[in-house]
């Protein structure tokens, strides 16, 4: 089954050259390519801004799908270019950002980022397909915005008949951790406050306590939070914010001698085995994974998917960051959306075929699929989930428990 984080927001930024990315296509197709045109596809990522840490070098995963299939002859005989936008991590950045890359005449938006609700009423209304993670907020499974395409996420963040909802394999990891009160540090975006609540519910329903819930702080000091964490006796805290939110706080811990369990959203990254000191602070600590790229268990999609990166961008190895991923994923539907529109597609054309998409598995990197159908609806998440947990021992990530769950109701929207 596709694994997912606990219930958790991912959120990433990524500050990158933009090597190979082309820019200023103005002459590109808006609506419609003609002929052998190229077909041009924007990317929208936080490159600087208050998430950025989380997003380095997302695109490459973009751009490795994206010449990968320019090296098969393209999509349909028309080769793919991406055109790049920084969002600046802020609502006003994104917004700015869709409408430069509307102004240069791009097909379609891959979103890795953390504000994508910053344009969603504008990119609507320009009947711009759009596909990324369901981070930010809930407008990726709400109407009218069947333009868009969630990859990941969408069970937390978009309310299905006035609730949001999630899967049982959340209490089953709190129980394995033997966490009776839990503890929330959330970062400020409602896809991140969204998802607490409904953790918190998931909690509660196994008999464990709410502990504390805390915004993660503008000055990023997370001593008197850890404070708090002591006197209120909390055992395990949740981090759903970036990973350098989780350093600190495993850190702030540490020099508290406290033996509150944390589990990072965002803990897999190969970044955290890079640096000695941040890895030292996060022993003990665990993390979920989306895409695990480690071990024997990995299949052959996978694998294609790091040859690409490989291949065809400056991917330094390990761990791909999960907005590489994402980026990847994204870049994937695309093509598929292009595929199915036909030799001189257009965007009604990509959003009527992508709606109809009930089984889809990235070239079968997961088993448990995407549904792209039934829009707007319950139909759209799947009735099973998996979440493996990791421990940080040593210099790897070692399995911990791996859960699955029932799609059940949470928090009330």
């Amino acid at each position: 089954m596709r694994t997912r984080a606990t219930g958790a927001l991912r959120i990433a930024v990524a500050t990158l050259s933009l090597a190979g990315v082309i820019a200023g296509l103005s002459a590109a197709p808006a609506s419609a390519s003609t002929g052998k045109a190229p077909i041009v596809i924007g990317f929208i990522s936080d490159e600087t801004g208050p998430s950025s840490s989380s997003y380095i070098n997302a695109i490459q995963g973009a751009q490795a799908r994206v010449d990968a299939q320019n090296a098969a002859g393209g999509v349909n005989g028309h080769k793919l270019e991406l055109v790049a936008e920084d969002d600046t991590g802020t609502p006003t950045g994104f917004s700015t950002a869709a409408h430069l890359l509307v102004s240069k005449g791009v097909f379609g938006i891959i979103s890795d980022a953390s504000v994508t609700f910053g344009a969603s009423r504008y990119l609507q209304q320009q009947g711009m397909p759009v596909v990324g993670a369901a981070v930010d907020g809930p407008e990726w499974g709400q109407q009218p915005n069947s333009n868009m395409f969630a990859i990941a996420d969408l069970y937390s963040t978009s309310p299905f008949n006035g609730y949001f909802y999630t899967y049982t394999f959340t209490q089953a990891q709190l129980k394995a951790l033997h966490i009776t009160k839990l503890a929330q540090i959330v970062f400020n975006v409602p896809a991140a406050i969204d998802a607490a609540n409904t953790i918190f519910q998931q909690a509660k329903a196994a008999g464990i306590s709410d502990c504390l819930d805390a915004l993660v702080p503008s000055s990023g000091n997370l001593n008197p939070t850890v404070l708090q964490l002591k006197n209120l006796g909390c055992d395990g805290v949740e981090v759903l914010s970036t990973l350098s939110t989780c350093i600190t706080l495993a850190t702030d811990l540490k020099q508290a001698d406290l033996k509150t369990k944390v589990i990072c959203s965002t803990g897999y990254d190969q970044t955290l085995l890079d640096q000695p000191t941040a890895l030292a602070a996060m022993q003990g600590t665990y993390t979920t994974a989306a895409l695990n790229v480690l071990g024997s268990d990995v299949n052959s999609a996978t694998k294609l998917f790091l040859s690409r990166l490989k291949k065809y961008t400056a991917w330094a190895g390990g761990i791909p960051s999960e907005n590489i991923d994402y980026a990847y994923e994204s870049a994937d539907v695309m093509i598929n959306g292009l595929t199915a529109a036909g030799a001189n597609p257009t965007r009604k054309a990509f959003i009527s075929a992508e709606r109809k998409v009930t089984n889809y598995t990235v070239e079968g990197m997961y088993t448990t699929p995407f549904i792209f159908a039934h829009f707007g609806t319950l139909g759209m998440l799947p009735k099973k989930s998996c979440s493996p947990l990791l421990e940080i021992k040593g210099k790897s990530f070692v399995p911990a428990y791996n859960t699955c769950g029932s799609l059940v109701r949470g928090a009330k929207a």
